[in-house]
C-alpha cells in the first residue's frame, strides 16, 4: 500500500467518525415547533452526514479500484 492509498484510507477514517457524530449530534439536538409554526432543528448535520457518509463509501470503492489497479500492474511489470 502506498503512501497516497494511506492517506486515503485515514481521510476516509476520519469523514466517517465525523459523519457519525453529526448524526448523533442531530439526534441529541432539540426540534420543535416555535410560536410561528416554524419547524426548528439542525438539518445541517444531517446533510453533511449523508453527503459525509456517501463521500466515503464512494471513495472507499475508488481506493478499492486503485488498490486493485496498483496490484494487477506491478504484477505486470514483474514479468
Amino acid at each position: 500500500m502506498s503512501i497516497g492509498q494511506r492517506f486515503l484510507l485515514r481521510a476516509i477514517g476520519v469523514v466517517i467518525v465525523a459523519s457519525v457524530g453529526l448524526l448523533i449530534y442531530y439526534n441529541l439536538s432539540p426540534n420543535y415547533v416555535d410560536e410561528n409554526g416554524l419547524l426548528v432543528e439542525e438539518f445541517w448535520a444531517l446533510g453533511l452526514a449523508s453527503f459525509g457518509l456517501m463521500g466515503a463509501i464512494l471513495s472507499f470503492f475508488a481506493l478499492l479500484l486503485w488498490l486493485t489497479i496498483a496490484k494487477r500492474t506491478s504484477r505486470n511489470r514483474k514479468s
